[in-house]
């Protein structure tokens, strides 16, 4: 154990030195410009009546954190451009400071806000209104200086503040009444719509379905202590693949490619390095090799042009 330890801070250390220049592999499984692609409406050609449960939906995990430290960042591409490329699904987390939302990855504030989602969601829904965006917000980080609770400054956004109530009344979704905490919407329900994935409380109000509700099936096993741990994280997202090829069809299966550790930042878990697979390239040679009638959300740090394409080339 002390000889794994030891190994893991020698690595934390090289890879703190060579992560800034790991985006620049050249390989399709390693470059992540989603600006090389774009995929602005797909959901166009998909009837109204499919659920989102039977869609294969490229998502991005921690959404935001772009241009951060080496250990905070997950994505290379800005939010606009992850959208036109495809990305449907997204993972907002949201620090509760002074009755705002500013926007974190544990620790981190990845320079944006709560504001600046809805303003570029909706922009793009707005151009394309054919299309939904799955929105997991979830509390993130110590809430600190507040007067009110999550769910009432999350009102305030929706209702209130001047910059985003009147955007939030035309393209978020409102649940009507009965079982949509567990239950997932059809497309036709929600195009045109921020559909959110509800991982807070909410004191009775239901927002969307509940995040890890019964009404989805998630792996998000994140722990990822060193680069010899990819294969295992691969093999919990492979059993997961697995899983939603049998599992209910009414589920909405989300799968995280995502990991990091002391001694694997997100991007190499992602991407890969020094002789280790990242889990970005496994998804991809698994895609293309394994006929799946669905893939469910694939929730991704830095997902390239082919995985993206890929999973969209497996809806019906």
């Amino acid at each position: 154990m002390r000889v794994r330890t030891t190994l893991a801070g020698l690595m934390a250390g090289l890879l703190a030195a060579l992560a800034p220049a790991a985006p620049a592999l050249a390989d399709d499984r390693h470059s992540f410009d989603l600006g090389a692609i774009s995929n602005p409406d797909w959901m166009a050609g998909i009837s109204d009546g499919t659920s989102l449960a039977a869609l294969s939906i490229p998502g991005t995990h921690d959404t935001m954190a772009r241009d951060v430290t080496a250990i905070a960042e997950t994505q290379e591409s800005p939010l606009p451009e992850q959208l036109d490329a495809g990305v449907r699904a997204l993972d907002i987390r949201t620090r509760h400071f002074q009755d705002r939302f500013t926007i974190h990855h544990g620790a981190v504030y990845v320079n944006a806000n709560f504001t600046d989602v809805i303003r570029q969601t909706t922009d793009f829904l707005r151009a394309h209104p054919t299309e939904t965006v799955l929105m997991r917000i979830k509390p993130e980080h110590t809430a600190e200086q507040n007067t009110r609770s999550y769910e009432e400054t999350l009102d305030w956004y929706l209702e209130e503040n001047p910059e985003t109530a009147g955007l939030a009344r035309d393209f978020v979704w409102t649940p009507p009444s009965g079982d949509y905490a567990t239950r997932v919407p059809d497309l036709g329900q929600v195009r045109g719509r921020i559909v959110i994935l509800q991982d807070f409380d909410g004191a009775g109000r239901v927002y969307g379905p509940r995040w890890a509700g019964s009404g989805m099936s998630i792996q998000d096993d994140y722990e990822v202590p060193t680069l010899f741990d990819i294969a295992g994280k691969w093999e919990k997202a492979r059993t997961h693949f697995e899983t939603t090829r049998t599992g209910p069809a009414g589920t909405l299966h989300i799968n995280f490619l995502s990991g990091a550790g002391v001694g694997a930042f997100p991007i190499h878990v992602a991407s890969g390095g020094f002789g280790f697979r990242g889990t970005n390239d496994h998804a991809l040679a698994y895609l293309r090799e394994t006929d799946l009638p669905r893939t469910g959300v694939v929730m991704a740090d830095y997902p390239g042009p082919g995985l993206v394409e890929e999973i969209l080339a497996e809806n019906p």
